[in-house]
């Protein structure tokens, strides 16, 4: 295919209520989208969700979208495209800004899928058309108000609560949510890197806790660490931010690193890349699941229909829109019965809501056209 117009769309995300992590607090969101129109007029949907003042991720979403803008948008412009080939180390020249080649590879799935008259489940190998979501559980003032909300998610139906954790933020609050909610509930801890070292056999004694994974205790270089930790615990170890490449997450599994994958497709730079990961753990009999960045349902979309496929063993970070804002900019998805479902119409199956593009707080800006 070839490119006619890249256009980029700002518009503000109301958030219900802040998230907290050990990193940071995300009080709101601007949804960055990516619009990109075909030769053929076929109009393709995209999201960079790098994330303003919470620098874990390392690539903020100012940065992120500058970058999108400057170095990759005229790699794009003129070029006969072929989605397979997009791969995020060696199609673009330029390595790093995976948000950012995210963002624009994921609106050229949605044309190529589109133009297959598929839903991008289909073009990508999905088995299942709903998912069976989980949900993130941030950190709060009092260990009252955490096991409140735990309870109230299990309440909307989520049956997997994944509760965020820091230094002092853990033990406490991990055995009242077990003592509230009991051995039935599928509870995991995410401590986004917040632990040390010296931290392992505190990390060791969460064993009690009946946890399903402890996600990302340490820094993303420090495999040694998680690697001691998985040798020395129960508890199964996952990681998140320590996988950004292939070749880091084959790293990994050769030092049993972990046996759980969070794959997030804008962290690992495409759905390609995301596609290839899901094959990798599969062979390799390691659990994975599909996080989540805060997704309005632009992302959000094809997130589900990553997940759809049978390697993502665990449940995803991929909540009804409700979760985290008052309102989404696409048709909202909703859990029923426990359950989401896929898009399954052509492409990712959704676009932002004409009120949205005409809103006056929504930024618009043509960043190529022939």
């Amino acid at each position: 295919m070839r490119i006619d117009r890249i256009r980029v769309v700002r518009t503000p995300l109301h958030m219900v209520n802040p998230l907290r992590t050990s990193d940071g607090s995300h009080e709101s969101r601007v949804a960055t989208l990516v619009e990109i129109r075909d030769s053929e007029g076929v109009i393709g949907w995209g999201e960079n969700v790098a994330p303003a003042g919470v620098s874990y991720v390392g690539e903020s979403s100012d940065e992120s979208v500058a970058a999108m803008c400057d170095l990759f948008v005229p790699l794009l412009a003129g070029r006969e495209i072929d989605v397979f080939e997009m791969m995020p180390e060696t199609w673009w020249g330029v390595s790093g800004h995976h948000f950012a080649k995210h963002a624009l590879e994921s609106s050229v799935w949605d044309i190529h899928a589109q133009r297959e008259s598929k839903s991008l489940r289909e073009v990508i190998g999905g088995t299942r058309t709903a998912i069976v979501p989980g949900v993130v559980v941030g950190i709060a003032d009092s260990v009252a108000e955490t096991v409140a909300e735990v309870q109230q998610r299990i309440a909307e139906g989520y049956g997997r609560v994944k509760v965020k954790i820091s230094p002092g933020r853990d033990v406490e609050v991990l055995r009242a949510i077990r003592a509230a909610c009991g051995d039935v509930l599928l509870l995991q801890a995410d401590a986004n890197a917040a632990y040390s070292k010296e931290d392992i056999a505190l990390l060791c004694s969460f064993d009690e806790f009946n946890l399903q994974f402890i996600e990302q205790p340490f820094a993303a270089g420090d495999l040694g660490s998680h690697a001691e930790l998985a040798r020395r615990s129960h508890t199964a170890v996952c990681l998140d931010e320590s996988i950004c490449t292939v070749d880091e997450l084959l790293g990994a599994i050769e030092m049993k690193a972990c046996s759980v994958v969070n794959i997030k497709p804008s962290r690992v730079g495409g759905i390609g890349a995301a596609v290839q990961m899901h094959h990798i753990v599969k062979s390799h009999g390691v659990d994975a699941w599909v996080g989540g960045m805060l997704e309005s349902g632009i992302g959000r979309a094809s997130c589900l229909a990553l997940a759809s496929l049978p390697g993502f063993t665990m449940t995803p970070d991929l909540s009804a829109s409700s979760r985290y804002f008052a309102s989404d900019i696409t048709v909202p998805f909703e859990m029923v019965n426990g359950e989401i479902q896929v898009p399954e119409g052509p492409g990712i199956g959704v676009q932002p809501l004409p009120e949205v593009l005409s809103a006056p707080e929504t930024r618009i800006q043509t960043v190529f056209e022939r």
